[in-house]
């Protein structure tokens, strides 16, 4: 599964970035097959513009929907696509999870859209978004 998603992809141009990825999403593809993750690639005919992997957590006892992984092809990182009505792919795929979370919210009682970013900047970016740290914990979370 890994080789398929892998090769529809532009990873970073940084082999340090580009190798880090990869592992990345060798693990997340593992996931899918052992832990119920879903991935969901946004693509246009042969064009892979990212993906996002989902799975259900909690957060204390309340059901939430995880972000376990958000990856954009690198001719993409940045910049807003018309495609998408102008939006950034990451903004794209993180809007695509909040519809997905809010359509399963009733069913399973579902609270909360939950991610753990990978550095400052992309909490800065996921705050922008409309993200709540969690208190004494890296993780944050959007309110459904």
């Amino acid at each position: 599964m890994s080789i398929d998603i892998l090769s529809n992809l532009k990873l970073s141009t940084n082999l340090d970035n580009a190798q880090r990825e990869k592992l990345f999403i060798e693990d997340i593809c593992k996931r899918v097959q052992k832990n119920g993750t879903v991935i969901y690639l946004l693509r246009d005919g042969n064009e892979t513009f990212g993906f996002i992997a989902l799975s259900v957590s909690s957060i204390d006892t309340f059901p939430s929907l995880q972000v376990d992984y958000i990856f954009v092809s690198e001719p993409y990182r940045g910049v807003p696509l018309e495609k998408l009505d102008n939006s950034k792919t990451s903004t794209y795929l993180i809007e695509f999870a909040i519809e997905i979370a809010t359509e399963i919210q009733e069913q399973v009682g579902l609270r909360y859209l939950v991610l753990l970013p990978d550095n400052d900047r992309l909490q800065s970016v996921y705050k922008d978004m409309g993200f709540q740290v969690l208190p004494k914990k890296e993780w944050m979370f959007i309110k459904l």
